[in-house]
């Protein structure tokens, strides 16, 4: 029956049977994916928080805490004490097994500034 096709048809005809074996792989590789997080944990930070913040899901009330953080009115690492409400993101994270919520944010400074500028006295 395909033989009788004409030929224009019968490239219609290949091309749909050629997309029709790219849906299958598709799928076959989707029905192999293994929708589980990857094994070990993922640590909370302040970049971690921003980009949260500027995603279209985030709350109004982590949206306001960004807008306090890019003003210097306060910072990430102390948003479950200046945020009023906190954030629901931040229960959220907390509650994940999978998410590490610092018990101490780093610091501003890296290690390998430590000690790479004199110490001033302020006066100077």
């Amino acid at each position: 029956m395909i033989e009788s096709l004409p030929p224009h048809a019968r490239a219609a005809y290949d091309r749909l049977m050629a997309s029709c074996g790219e849906l299958e792989a598709a799928r076959t590789r989707a029905l192999s994916t293994d929708l589980k997080a990857p094994a070990g944990s993922r640590r909370v930070t302040a970049e971690l928080l921003a980009r949260l913040a500027s995603s279209p899901q985030a709350s109004a009330e982590l949206i306001h805490h960004a807008r306090r953080v890019a003003s210097g009115e306060c910072s990430w690492e102390r948003i479950e004490v200046d945020a009023d409400p906190v954030p629901p993101e931040v229960e959220e994270l907390k509650a994940d097994p999978q998410i590490v919520w610092p018990s101490e944010w780093p610091s501003s400074t890296e290690e390998s500034d430590v000690g790479s500028q004199p110490y001033r006295i302020p006066w100077e």
